[in-house]
């Protein structure tokens, strides 16, 4: 039980940290293109800046410069300690907790912002990519007048916490949150079973073409 336990809490200790980025670019065309980055135990969905504030305009005045943006989501307390504890790890897997988001921004080029670690570009037809933007928005919690709930300061210099929709389980990971965020962009992926990051990063791998496109289709109503 107390490797099991030891376990669980190292998934949830990925879903809460990764290591500052140094640099992204969006590549036009008929596909909109998005980026997941492994970080080992955690992975994060690396967004076009312009387009996250198109349905996300209260992270304007947080973020009002970079190329990229790169999200997490996690349990609250647990993302947020500056030394989580095991208690803490325990509590955020066997009971529901608050979540929160982790937006951090990101200057240059993907491949080398996170050179060394792996990266895959993910195509999607436009209105998957809507979808998926749609989906980020919504998890951002808000006050009753509507505006984004601020938690402070994130990780690094150029982060920030909010405080997220959803509740935090080992049946729902940070890597479940972004396999469910792909998935609902039309990229095949089986969101409910990808709770670690290598599963999300192989499911990915399988679903694209050289390393480059995700072979997403529209979701028929």
């Amino acid at each position: 039980m107390r490797i099991a336990l030891l376990l669980l809490s190292l998934v949830l200790f990925g879903c809460a940290s990764a290591p500052a980025p140094s640099a992204l670019q969006h590549t036009g065309g008929e596909w909109r293109t998005l980026y997941v980055v492994n970080h080992g135990l955690h992975t994060g969905l690396v967004i076009d800046r312009a387009d996250l504030l198109e349905v996300l305009p209260g992270l304007a005045e947080a973020f009002g410069g970079g190329d990229f943006i790169e999200l997490g989501w996690g349990d609250e307390d647990y993302y947020r300690a500056a030394q989580p504890t095991f208690g803490m790890a325990v509590q955020a897997l066997f009971w529901p907790t608050a979540s929160a988001l982790h937006v951090l921004r990101i200057d240059g080029d993907p491949r080398q912002v996170f050179a060394g670690r792996e990266l895959i570009g993910i195509r999607v037809a436009e209105d998957g990519y809507r979808r998926l933007l749609g989906f980020v928005a919504a998890r951002f919690a808000r006050s009753s007048a509507g505006a984004l709930s601020e938690l402070g300061p994130g990780q690094f210099d150029d982060s920030r916490f909010y405080r997220a929709e959803g509740r935090y389980s080992m049946l729902y990971t940070c890597n479940t949150w972004v396999a469910e965020a792909l998935a609902i962009s039309g990229c095949p992926l089986a969101f409910a079973s990808a709770a670690t990051a290598g599963q999300v990063m192989s499911r990915l791998r399988q679903a694209t073409t050289a390393g480059a496109a995700c072979l997403a289709r529209p979701l028929r109503s």
